[in-house]
């Protein structure tokens, strides 16, 4: 059958429970001896009292007690009442307790008594026993079985179908390992008009639907939230493969198409499903993304589709960037933070310095943003990449500060995404690099992209505005160009705005990009925010801001990106002039 979820270890002691012999109290002890001899099975009786008490006598603890010093017990301890040799206060616990609770009740007992059998008393009243040992099995069997599966479904969770995956994609035949990527159309309208509760009855409904598509030898997972994946095989090759890849998918979008008469009208839900076939260089992390990203396109395209990858390791060289490719660059130290400044207009000094992402990558060489950043958007793992930046950011220049003293820039912008800026906490993640290497906040400044319209901020706007609280600028990048609009500046916490490099290079010979610049460079001056005019290419123009006083410039004339170590002699003039310029400019 398909291995789709293991069975759940028992999780309450009734089930581990098993029948215990009962005695009464007035049983001499010559009589239970005779017990425990007639049966080497027997590991304790419980004891009962005339007022309706219980005790314990374990088999090892009764033996000791009837062979006695040299050998006299049984003649002093006979006639006695078996009673008198009990533990008369026992573990009792009920049958509907923890096995972990219970555990941590035995782990509190003395050393002596840690090992002693536990009596669990059923709702009739009758007594069974379980002893320590299989109680300390049964948590290790709860613990590994926690370890590999969601608590939700029981399906396996993110991390066990990753080794899956991984062992897969390593084994002789993996060319054909297959990942399906599903995830749910509807569910945030769910959870908003019915409940959470409704919404995780939902997601169980859809686990079993999963599961009972699959195929012998398919792991069903789920990945977290409302995305599950399943990992199957498929036969490679020519038309064959894309029409297996195509049914598979059909196989799982049709189970979650079909409706499940136990949830309540409105709970009903599609799915948008990716399926990613490997090939011979397919690698677990790729893999899973390129099924993500293609279930991506199904969403794109309205939902309730499907959409496939095939031959995934043969499509690593045009996609450099693809999968999880942009954590192991991270992993293996192959990024590089390059370095752009922005000077002073009437001075010509160095105010800030931009800080620009750059791979070095092992087979393409170094690659500008465009190159990567697109298929890392897809993969979802853009806040990994300005996680990177910032904390390299940090470093660089807290180097700067203890090799050049007042010479250091006083301020680094820091292009952030959308997705990092929506989290929850994130002022504090944001923050908390520089705090590490006891820098202030406000030598950060974060450039807004220019593609996000206010719609995309709605989530961001108290963090951005907790990060001015602290000091951190806040840069609306290309201003004039994208979804930028002056309608940022009112709802936004802006205290600087970029004109882009469009009407600049306009600006000389068009009417129109020329007055834009003058509007902006009045508008800053009005509203008390910086202004940088990006894409500066000759002393013209540079000159012609200057009229028009706009206060800071940025661009190749003034300095190309380089690493922080090729920039240090121009911070030490604080002058763009005679910088070293890198081979290579790339923006």
């Amino acid at each position: 059958m398909a291995d789709v979820a293991a069975v759940r270890p028992p999780d309450l002691v009734g089930a581990l429970a098993r029948p215990v012999a009962v005695i009464d109290a007035s049983m001499r002890c010559g009589d239970l001896d005779l017990q425990f001899r007639a049966d080497p099975a027997l590991a304790c009786v419980a004891v009962v009292y005339l007022d309706g008490g219980i005790g314990l006598i374990t088999r090892d603890r009764f033996g000791h007690l009837m062979s006695g010093p040299f050998g006299y017990g049984r003649a002093l301890w006979e006639k006695t009442p078996a009673g008198r040799t009990a533990d008369p206060a026992p573990m009792i616990v009920p049958e509907d307790a923890g096995v972990v609770d219970v555990c941590e009740l035995v782990g509190r007992r003395d050393r002596i008594r840690r090992y002693d059998e536990v009596l669990v008393r059923r709702p009739d009243g009758r007594l069974g026993r379980v002893s320590a040992a299989r109680l300390y099995e049964a948590l290790a069997d709860l613990m590994a079985h926690q370890a590999i599966r969601d608590p939700l479904t029981g399906l396996a969770n993110r991390a066990h179908f990753l080794d899956r995956l991984d062992a897969a994609c390593r084994g002789e035949s993996h060319p054909g390992v297959a990942v399906v990527f599903v995830d749910l159309d509807r569910m945030k309208q769910v959870n908003d008009g019915l409940g959470h509760n409704v919404g995780d009855r939902l997601i169980v409904s859809t686990a079993h639907r999963l599961s009972a598509a699959a195929r012998d030898g398919d792991l069903v997972a789920r990945l977290g939230g409302d995305e599950f994946a399943v990992l199957s095989r498929l036969v490679t090759g020519g038309r064959r493969a894309d029409l297996s890849a195509v049914a598979l998918g059909e196989r799982f979008r049709l189970a979650v198409a079909t409706p499940d008469p136990g949830l309540p009208p409105g709970a009903h839900s599609l799915a948008s499903v990716g399926v990613a076939v490997g090939a011979a260089r397919a690698d677990a992390q790729t893999l899973l993304s390129e099924a993500d990203m293609a279930m991506y396109r199904a969403k794109q395209a309205g939902g309730d589709a499907v959409r496939i990858a095939l031959d995934v390791g043969d499509q690593l060289d045009a996609h450099p960037g693809a999968g999880d490719a942009i954590v192991a660059a991270i992993e293996r130290g192959e990024l590089r933070l390059f370095y752009q400044p922005i000077i002073g207009v009437d001075d010509g000094r160095v105010r800030s310095v931009e800080a620009l992402v750059r791979w070095q990558h092992p087979r393409h060489g170094l690659l500008a943003p465009d190159r990567f950043l697109p298929d890392v958007q897809r993969a979802r793992l853009l806040p990994e990449l300005d996680r990177w930046v910032l904390e390299r950011m940090a470093a660089d220049l807290a180097a700067w500060d203890a090799e050049l003293g007042g010479q250091a820039p006083r301020y680094v912008n820091v292009n952030l995404t959308v997705e990092t800026l929506r989290a929850a906490d994130a002022a504090a993640r944001i923050l908390a690099p520089l705090r590490a290497a006891s820098l202030s906040p406000a030598r950060l400044r974060v450039e807004l992209p220019e593609s996000a319209d206010l719609a995309d901020f709605r989530d961001a706007i108290g963090q951005l505005h907790e990060l001015r609280r602290q000091g951190t600028g806040i840069v609306l990048d290309d201003m004039g160009a994208g979804s930028a609009t002056l309608r940022h500046l009112s709802v936004l916490p802006v205290t600087g705005l970029k004109i882009d490099r469009s009407f600049v290079a306009g600006m000389l010979d068009n009417r129109n990009d020329h007055a834009v610049i003058r509007l902006l460079a009045d508008l800053g001056r009005s509203l008390a925010i910086d202004v940088t005019a990006e894409g500066v290419e000759g002393d013209e123009q540079l000159d012609r801001l200057r009229r028009l006083q706009v206060p800071f410039a940025q661009g190749y004339h003034l300095g190309l990106p380089a690493p922080a170590d090729h920039l240090t002699a121009l911070l030490r003039t604080g002058r763009p002039r005679g910088v070293a310029r890198v081979p290579t400019p790339l923006r």
